[in-house]
């Protein structure tokens, strides 16, 4: 997988993006801040944003300057690119977590309803 770095400006949120995650970017901005990224932005070929809207949003809060993109140029069909945007939406609503594996973590943060 080939990832780039470019800045935030060079690619744009989809604009049908139903998810509301403006409430995450904050604790976005803080996990950038201590780790940085850890996963790509994933652009399709004119640079409209597939996978990661909270980590562009809180890029552009912080005022980077590049960020990691990985451009998925096999997903060129009108098909395949909303197929693998609703795979993701519909995937997030499946994490559960093991009570016992969360030591260190603020437990409530991990069980909030979203």
């Amino acid at each position: 997988m080939l990832v780039e770095l470019n800045p935030p400006d060079s690619i744009r949120p989809y604009d049908k993006n139903p998810r509301k995650n403006d409430p995450a970017v904050e604790a976005v901005m803080r996990s950038l801040k201590e780790f940085g990224f850890r996963q790509p932005i994933v652009v399709d070929s004119q640079g409209v944003i597939i996978v990661g809207h909270t980590r562009w949003k809180a890029a552009c809060k912080l005022g980077l300057t590049q960020v990691p993109v990985h451009v998925a140029t096999a997903l060129t069909s009108r098909r395949l690119r909303p197929t693998w945007r609703r795979a993701d939406l519909q995937t997030r609503g499946t994490r559960y977590f093991a009570r016992d594996r969360c030591a260190g973590a603020d437990r409530r943060s991990l069980y909030r309803k979203r």
